[in-house]
């Protein structure tokens, strides 16, 4: 009986233990390009928007003159870990310091070496419960660098904190 309970209460160990890691899944970026970097800064909601602020750098020789990004209506989407959906209006993005975020895209810019360039990501309607993330898959477009709609940047288990 009391080797029973034994081998119960480990076992519940080990389930618990083992959700716990598949909770905590690390974050994976592939960028598909190995001069371009990407590194998430936050990932912060306030009620229903969640925003996602990345840092992106160019390790290569030369600057990126050209490179723009696709909002939802541009054909970026994300996934949440309650198996949601976000795209169109859902999801806009806005480079730098440029005061409007839009679904349609970030419009071009460029990326010096070695210079970091912050981009953001907005998207709405996730619901309170949503503790991450599961995939984000964005639209950069960069001739130089080869990435266009099928060349995405993908973020996989961003976890979103909350106040």
């Amino acid at each position: 009986m009391i080797m029973k309970k034994l081998l119960f209460i480990m076992m519940a160990m080990l389930t618990f233990a083992f959700q716990g890691l598949q909770a905590q899944a690390p974050m994976k970026i592939v960028t598909n390009h190995p001069d371009f970097k990407i590194k998430v800064k936050r990932c912060a909601a306030s009620g229903k928007t969640v925003v996602i602020d990345l840092i992106l750098t160019n390790e290569g020789a030369t600057d990126v003159e050209e490179i723009s990004g696709c909002g939802g209506c541009g054909g970026s989407e994300a996934y949440d870990n309650d198996g949601n959906i976000y795209q169109g209006y859902a999801i806009k993005v806005r480079v730098a310091n440029r005061q409007d975020y839009s679904c349609h895209g970030s419009g071009e810019f460029k990326i010096p070496v070695d210079v970091p360039m912050r981009y953001s990501i907005l998207i709405e309607n996730v619901p309170a419960s949503t503790e991450s993330i599961a995939r984000l898959s964005l639209i950069l477009n960069c001739n130089k660098w080869g990435l266009n709609g099928d060349k995405r940047v993908k973020i996989s288990n961003i976890p979103i904190s909350r106040d």
